[in-house]
Parts: C-alpha cells; sequence; structure tokens
C-alpha cells in the first residue's frame, strides 16, 4: 500500500536519505530515467512535500558528498528548481489552471464526449501504449512515478492524446504521494506549452529508454 511504501516520519525520512546517499546518489547522474532500476532516484521529494525533510538539510547533505560537480549536478538543480517553483506559484497565483502564458489558453483541445473517453483510458492505464500505462498504473497503485516517465505521460496526455494539460495535472494532484501545489503545475504548464519553461520536445511512448530492460514494463502491464 502507499502507508507501507512511503512511512512518513522524521526517522523515516533521514533514514531514507542516508541509504540514498549510500548507493544511489553516486549512481544518479546516469541512472535517473531508468524505472526499470530500483533506487535510481531518492523519492524524498514526498518528504520534502509534508516537510518530514528540510530542503537545507538535503542542500548540505549534497554539498558535504565527495562527489565531482558534474555528477552530483542534475540532482543539486532539481532542488533548486523547487524554489522556482514556488516563485512561479506566487507570481501565478491561479497557475493550476490558468495559463502562464495567456495566449495558449486557446489552444483546441478534444472535448466532450472524446475527451473523458481519451481521458478516463489515460488515467486507468489502458491507452495500449505499454510504458504510458504501466507509469499510469504505478501511479494509481502506489502514488509513486519516477520523474523521466511523469513527463512521458505528460507529454502524451497532452501531444498525443491532445487534451487540456488542466487535467493532467488535476490526476497528478490527487493520486501523486509528493503532489506539490506549485511543482506539479509547473511541469504540468511546461509540458501544456504555456509554462515559462516550455517543452520544445515530445517525450516518445515507446522508445523507452526509461526501460531498458523492460522489466518495469512487465512488472505494471
Amino acid at each position: 500500500s502507499i502507508l507501507e511504501r512511503f512511512r512518513m516520519s522524521e526517522d523515516d525520512a533521514l533514514t531514507n536519505m542516508d541509504q540514498f546517499f549510500k548507493g544511489g546518489f553516486a549512481k544518479y547522474e546516469q541512472e535517473r530515467s531508468r524505472a526499470d532500476i530500483e533506487g535510481s532516484t531518492s523519492k524524498l521529494s514526498a518528504h520534502l512535500r509534508i516537510g518530514t525533510l528540510s530542503p537545507n538539510e538535503l542542500y548540505y547533505k549534497i554539498e558535504g558528498s565527495n562527489l565531482d560537480y558534474n555528477d552530483r549536478k542534475t540532482f543539486s538543480r532539481r532542488l533548486v528548481w523547487r524554489d522556482l517553483a514556488y516563485f512561479h506559484l506566487f507570481a501565478f497565483p491561479d497557475m493550476r489552471d490558468v495559463s502562464i502564458r495567456k495566449h495558449y489558453d486557446n489552444i483546441e483541445w478534444c472535448s466532450k464526449e472524446e475527451e473523458e473517453k481519451r481521458f478516463d483510458a489515460w488515467k486507468k492505464g489502458q491507452t495500449g501504449f505499454p510504458l504510458v500505462d504501466s507509469g499510469m498504473r504505478e501511479l494509481y497503485t502506489t502514488g509513486w512515478m519516477t520523474q523521466s516517465v511523469r513527463m512521458v505521460v505528460a507529454s502524451f496526455l497532452v501531444e498525443y492524446l491532445r487534451v487540456n494539460w488542466v487535467k493532467g495535472c488535476e490526476w497528478f494532484h490527487y493520486t501523486l504521494v509528493d503532489a506539490d501545489s506549485a511543482i506539479n503545475p509547473m511541469m504540468w504548464q511546461n509540458a501544456g506549452r504555456s509554462g515559462i519553461d516550455q517543452w520544445n520536445f515530445v517525450m516518445s511512448p515507446v522508445a523507452a529508454s526509461q526501460d531498458a530492460t523492460g522489466s518495469y514494463t512487465r512488472k505494471w502491464v
């Protein structure tokens, strides 16, 4: 269950952080996108979200490591990006459902029955695309999905299914154990091309570099 997978206390947070820095941290730069490798990411975002781990404490843990900057730069940046997301929310308090770049509110999305049909298949993991379906089934079952797969399923909903990013943002906020009112909409705004750092790419739902061994897909589909 979600409660078993994510034990939320300060002691649990510190234990999880120490375990990650003893193992996955040194390999994070190379393995962070791999959903098929257990421990490729820290899963500390849930603790950061509810306050059982301080960003300040994690920052100094990173700085106190013996890794060269190039071996820890992405992990460090993602911690800083949290503050960027909070600045976004301060500047754009309605960013959960209103485009930051206002003219993107005029994008033509699918609607009515077709929208509900596509959105329902996506959130239930029944699109027929194994990587997408694996991510969405993991999300609903465990409350978690690694960042690289979050980007794949978000891109799929927006670019392939043509469903408004707002609906994806709402579903993530409802299901993610680390759901954050600033970080989550910042990602979805970018996926929907209306954010400050809009994605100038489309994530492939079939290339599956996130699951090179296929074990992740076999587990969930």
